[in-house]
């Protein structure tokens, strides 16, 4: 399993199952949800995708990567940087170590 997709993923299953929960007490109840449902099913959502991430690891990482590929990124690297994109040099030193 890619390390890289299990907090996205933890974060579209709590956002699913937390707007689910939101609608159906606004639909069903016809009133305002609570902070402590919606934190309560963003936990419940986060957990189910943790267990379906240890299931189905190949597919549900392509889900993942899948909507991950609908928001565009670049936006909020560019709005981290001030409008300029950065560049980091990565040093590599090979040899004997110097202890």
């Amino acid at each position: 399993m890619l390390t890289t997709v299990l907090v996205p993923g933890m974060i579209i299953g709590g956002v699913f199952i937390s707007a689910l929960g939101a609608g159906s007490t606004l639909v069903l109840e016809e009133k305002q949800p609570t902070v402590k449902s919606l934190s309560r099913d963003f936990l419940i959502g986060s957990v189910m995708m943790i267990m379906v991430l240890q299931l189905l690891p190949e597919s549900t990482t392509s889900m993942i990567q899948w909507v991950l590929g609908l928001v565009p990124f670049s936006l909020f690297n560019r709005i981290q940087s001030g409008g300029a994109e950065t560049v980091e040099s990565v040093e590599v030193k090979v040899g004997v170590p110097k202890f």
